[in-house]
């Protein structure tokens, strides 16, 4: 759906309130691209991706070398081989191209948004920047503390170092201007 200007005067089904001091007046003011920051599980995706590109090119050295030659070595016939080692080929393809694709962590003027890596749109997390209270960010780990003590830990192993830096500072930034303003969990 294409996003309506503000000076269209166009407006969405359900306008969305935004209380001030959030450090926008209108959601829709501000253009699509710069509402969130995504962060992508990039070190899990290069792995996937060329654990695929090498088993591909396994199943193409099987079939140049030809039946004569290599054959009798198999434990299995050429094509029951080349099966085997296309099926774990195009599935670390896929996953690799969909870890490097879909993002892990959303960061958006509402909250922070965690995907898990299986089943994302059934087992996501959303956590509203007013219920976090505190940020603590150690080398792979983004711990966020709620209400009552809650903990939340946000494992970022398959996120690059750079992205991980990125990732804490948006974080704290956000949580310290809100709170600056006012917002936030008591």
């Amino acid at each position: 759906m294409q996003e309506p200007d503000a000076g269209t005067g166009m407006n969405l089904p359900c306008p969305i309130s935004v209380k001030a001091g959030l450090g926008v007046d209108d959601i829709r003011n501000i253009p699509p691209r710069e509402r969130e920051l995504r962060f992508t599980r990039n070190r899990a995706g290069g792995l996937l991706l060329a654990a695929g590109v090498l088993l591909a090119a396994i199943s193409v050295f099987l079939q140049l070398t030809g039946h004569d030659v290599i054959s009798p070595y198999l434990p299995a016939p050429l094509p029951v081989m080349q099966a085997a080692v296309l099926l774990p080929a195009a599935l670390c393809l896929y996953q690799g191209w969909h870890c490097l694709k879909h993002a892990a962590v959303i960061i958006t003027p509402l909250g922070v948004e965690i995907l898990p890596f299986f089943r994302p749109r059934k087992r996501m997390t959303w956590y509203v920047w007013q219920q976090i209270r505190s940020v603590e960010c150690t080398e792979k780990i983004l711990t966020l503390t709620l209400p009552d003590g809650i903990r939340a830990n946000i494992r970022l192993g398959s996120v690059t170092p750079a992205s991980r830096t990125l990732l804490a500072h948006a974080v704290q930034t956000r949580l310290s201007s809100l709170k600056k303003a006012g917002y936030g969990a008591p």
